[in-house]
């Protein structure tokens, strides 16, 4: 469960001025490629269709920050989903590493320890609601 403090973080770096959703996709995939290179065999060469549905799947997780159950629901799909495609704990560490230094690097300044352990927190938690990362 997320408190209202990384709540809090998580809109606010989100809805930086500083936020170029575009930018952030195409750094959290080059990111993401070079810590989990086997996992690029999954995408397609063409990664538009990619950054949309990444796009699309982050504002969905965000709105329901405030409705668990609806969240719940969105996690559960994804993770099947994400289990079809052979996607493993390991895929998800990188994952989270890639996202919060892609967020930093886009927020610069605007970062902090605190943005880091609120958004660190959400992608762990997301991840265990997707039944990833039990043995953590």
């Amino acid at each position: 469960m997320v408190s209202e403090d990384d709540r809090s973080l998580i809109h606010r770096s989100v809805e930086s001025e500083r936020m170029e959703l575009d930018h952030f996709v195409r750094l959290f995939y080059a990111k993401f490629f070079e810590i989990c290179p086997d996992v690029r065999a999954v995408f397609p060469d063409d990664m538009a269709g990619q950054h949309e549905k990444l796009l699309t799947s982050l504002t969905h997780i965000i709105e329901a920050l405030d409705h668990p159950e609806k969240l719940s629901a969105i996690l559960k799909h994804q993770g099947e989903r994400h289990r079809a495609i052979r996607i493993t704990d390991a895929h998800f560490d990188g994952f989270i590493h890639s996202f919060t230094s892609a967020l930093a690097d886009i927020l610069g300044p605007e970062w902090s320890d605190d943005t880091h352990s609120a958004w660190r927190s959400f992608l762990t938690d997301i991840a265990l609601n997707m039944n990833f990362l039990r043995t953590a």
